[in-house]
């Protein structure tokens, strides 16, 4: 499972309101930072949570697809966007650092399970896959909900 950093609520429907889906964006400049290699090992099918401004992870979302917006911004790099759908919700939504301390999640670039500057991706494995949560198909792991990819 994915963890994605939107801590500055970034309003994807009124960004880009012709896309449809979009749940996260990033540069390639910020691609290109090594914090962020995990997104390039993002696929259709994987599970992300985006994490807002209240620091909390409480939604699910299962990647539909990466699609280049083939724009140059001022520095003439691209922006990708990211889509996906619903596909759970926790019981309560959590704290993040509450969570993954909780599941003894490790990443050099999640300090103390905060987001470091610059970071934007993570990668966590399999670290949340016990994690339950609802689906339109009732209670389900992490692991489960994975498995119906």
């Amino acid at each position: 499972m994915f963890i994605l950093n939107n801590i500055h609520d970034r309003k994807y429907r009124g960004i880009y309101p012709e896309i449809k889906n979009v749940i996260f964006d990033i540069s390639e400049k910020q691609i290109k930072n090594k914090k962020n290699s995990a997104w390039l090992e993002l696929l259709s099918g994987h599970i992300v949570c985006v994490v807002t401004s209240s620091r909390k992870i409480s939604t699910l979302f299962r990647v539909s697809g990466v699609e280049g917006l083939g724009d140059h911004d001022e520095e003439g790099g691209e922006t990708f966007v990211l889509k996906g759908m619903v596909v759970g919700k926790l019981n309560k939504e959590q704290k993040m650092e509450s969570l993954l301390n909780q599941f003894k999640v490790e990443h050099h670039y999640l300090p103390n399970n905060k987001f470091s500057i610059g970071f934007n991706v993570a990668n966590l494995g399999n670290a949340l896959d016990p994690l339950s949560i609802k689906t339109k198909n009732g209670e389900m792991t992490v692991h489960e909900l994975k498995a119906l990819s």
